[in-house]
């Protein structure tokens, strides 16, 4: 992401395919043979690269996506309430898919029960 896709095309690993890296060196990933794009996230086939550094953010989403599918990506943007403009629409409880909140209050209950008994709000 950022500017880290320079590194890849300086190892030549962009050569003839589309990428995309910061606004202020995007154009410079021609140099090394990549077909510079300007989307946020750039997937194509097996490189994925990613612009300014909030767009880290919706890169980092599709990297879990992509390692552990669309529903586990989606309990992380929840957990980190990342709601801007997402790649998915799962950044708050009022937007999430109702399996994706299920599964976030299963995963996230004993923190949930920890944090309420830090609180006082439950005995024992």
């Amino acid at each position: 992401m950022c500017s880290g896709s320079l590194i890849l095309g300086k190892a030549g690993l962009l050569r003839g395919y589309k990428a995309t890296s910061h606004w202020s060196c995007r154009d410079t990933l021609s140099g090394f043979g990549a077909i510079p794009t300007d989307a946020r996230v750039v997937r194509d086939r097996n490189r994925i690269t990613g612009a300014g550094v909030t767009s880290g953010l919706d890169f980092g989403l599709a990297m879990v996506a992509e390692l552990r599918g669309q529903t586990y990506a989606e309990c992380t943007q929840l957990m980190s309430e990342y709601d801007p403009d997402p790649p998915f629409n799962a950044g708050s409880m009022s937007s999430a898919p109702e399996a994706v909140k299920q599964q976030m209050i299963m995963m996230a209950a004993d923190f949930s029960r920890d944090a309420a008994r830090l609180a006082g709000m439950h005995d024992g």
